[in-house]
């Protein structure tokens, strides 16, 4: 039986306990979490007392450990100040859940790409969802820990991924398939645009992002595979409140050995790597494209090829048309790449044997123009090879499915750049249309004023809470200061007269797991995208009403223990 979490679960609540029971056919299993202890158990639904108030849930998102509730009256002051705490990091949690762009399966596993999952072994497609999710794009990782210490309970968890996900019912020449484009956001740097920037000492990359390109058709499944990740040498662009702050290379730390990290587990992970840097080659960016070749050349890796391409330079003065020179340009390679193929039976037709890795600085806007032309070539090959398009026909000339296509790509901008930057992307115009317009400049313009604004008076709170949400962060109930008491400067003001809380004092190693912590009560409403399956396992056509659906996240009263979100 392949990997699968509960379909379908219903929540009794009592003062002492949750009973997360699962109702799905012919299983008598309940989740057992006490609310004193914050212990763990499976049992049976008799289980369950008959007083329980009950409601239907879809999974659970995991738990999380926040700050005491009451204490002796001696420390009233203390305590006052920690239920203040708390409410704002429930204000944090209630803000990362806020963001549109997360995603589940019950069925079918969202993390890995069609060609991971076509090399795994029939062990692999017995784990568990958790168990076998790549744990780059599990956004509730941490949250589940609790749950992933017991193999019994693992189909009570459900991993979520954040980024973008779209699915469509196409057809050409008569010819019916299914198109998807599946973006995910690693959750390892994870934040937002100017507090998050290049890499760490592990080598993960700030905005790593990875697209891939789906077709179903009769049976045979292809795709392709691109990533996204800011310059991979350790720099910082801190808001000033000017508009466009210098980038700043770090002039002490070893670049060579993060640079080494990252492209070790991405050789690993995609094999060769196509880097297209599209930064400008003048002015504050200049520094930055030269460090970046020369460190490709100082590696002397001949599984890593660079190409600088001045994207804005070649493009002034509404000059799209010129993207056709990078795509000449590489176009003998991405044939090299190839894709990934797998017939009606099966059998693997061919592989893709590396990716394109894109960046620009915000890895946003230039970087998706790009990714969006690469992705159609593709495409092209691969519905031809398919038999979808005839001899000689061109996927630009196909207006129905273009519509759809670009459409799709300007939604995967705009997702990508809310949850980096704030808003939506810019250039959007040209992805959508194929031209650049007046109009698209006046909307990149106001988008560029409320980056402005975001990136330096409340994204210090966006990363906060991030940081919060994915564990880079843990509240000790024990620490004698809060980092929330902390004076802050003028323009780290938040919005909502919230205090932002981004200060070096929350880049500390989580506190030890034993510690307990614990939470006030309070309902928290979030976006939760479900992903529907057809009987093959493979992501089927999500009809309008499905997709997206409003979930309410319910963060359960606590006594003395954690918070738990279910």
């Amino acid at each position: 039986m392949a990997a699968t979490t509960y379909e379908r679960l219903k929540l009794h609540i009592t003062t002492e306990k949750f009973y997360v029971e699962a109702c799905d056919d012919g299983v008598d299993d309940v989740l057992i979490i006490d609310r004193v202890s914050t212990e763990v158990t499976l049992s049976v639904k008799k289980d369950i007392p008959p007083s329980a108030v009950t409601r239907t849930i879809f999974g659970i998102l995991g738990t999380i450990h926040l700050v005491a509730g009451k204490e002796e009256i001696r420390n009233k002051l203390r305590w006052i100040n920690k239920l203040q705490d708390n409410k704002t990091f429930l204000a944090m949690i209630n803000h990362v859940l806020s963001v549109d762009g997360f995603y589940f399966s019950t069925t079918y596993d969202l993390t890995h790409t069609l060609q991971r999952l076509s090399n795994t072994s029939p062990e692999f497609q017995e784990m568990s969802l958790l168990e076998r999710a790549d744990q780059r794009f599990v956004w509730n990782g941490h949250l589940l820990r609790e749950l992933s210490a017991q193999p019994e309970v693992h189909r009570f968890a459900l991993p979520v991924l954040h980024g973008f996900i779209t699915m469509h019912s196409c057809s050409i020449n008569g010819k019916y398939f299914d198109w998807i484009l599946i973006s995910r956001r690693s959750c390892f740097r994870a934040g937002v645009r100017y507090y998050v920037r290049g890499i760490d000492s592990e080598g993960h990359a700030a905005n790593f992002v990875e697209t891939e390109q789906i077709v179903h058709y009769n049976g045979s499944k292809a795709s392709f595979v691109q990533t996204r990740g800011s310059i991979p040498v350790f720099w910082s662009q801190r808001p000033n409140l000017k508009y466009k702050p210098r980038p700043q290379i770090n002039k002490v730390a070893n670049h060579m050995d993060g640079f080494q990290r990252h492209f070790d587990s991405q050789l690993i992970i995609y094999g060769k790597q196509v880097i297209l840097n599209l930064v400008n080659q003048k002015g504050s960016e200049k520094p930055l494209e030269q460090a970046f070749a020369t460190m490709v050349s100082s590696l002397g890796n001949g599984m890593i090829r660079y190409i600088a391409f001045d994207f804005h330079k070649e493009c002034k003065n509404m000059r799209w048309d010129r993207l056709s020179i990078l795509l000449d340009r590489v176009a003998e390679m991405q044939d090299e790449l190839s894709y990934f193929l797998v017939d009606s039976t099966g059998k693997v037709v061919t592989n893709q044997e590396g990716v394109f890795r894109s960046n620009c600085m915000d890895c946003l806007d230039r970087t998706n123009v790009i990714q969006s032309l690469l992705a159609r070539r593709s495409l092209q090959a691969q519905l031809q090879r398919l038999g979808v398009l005839h001899v000689g026909q061109k996927l630009e000339e196909q207006d129905e499915f273009e519509k759809i296509y670009k459409n799709a790509w300007a939604d995967n901008a705009n997702a990508c750049a809310k949850q980096y930057a704030g808003t939506g992307a810019l250039k959007t115009d040209f992805t959508r249309t194929g031209k650049r317009t007046q109009l698209g400049l006046v909307k990149d313009g106001w988008n560029s004023l409320i980056r402005y604004y975001k990136n330096n008076f409340s994204d210090g709170f966006r990363q906060d809470a991030i940081d919060l949400f994915l564990g880079n962060y843990s509240v000790d109930e024990l620490e004698s200061h809060s980092p929330l008491s902390v004076p802050r400067d003028l323009k780290f003001l938040a919005e909502d007269s919230t205090p932002l809380t981004c200060r070096d004092c929350w880049r500390q190693p989580r506190v030890s797991e034993g510690k307990v912590q614990a939470c006030t009560s309070e309902i928290v409403r979030g976006q939760l995208h479900a992903v529907s399956h057809g009987n093959s396992g493979f992501p089927a056509h999500v009809t309008e009403g499905t997709l997206p659906w409003s979930v309410k996240w319910a963060i359960a009263s606590c006594l003395k223990q954690a918070l738990y979100i279910s």
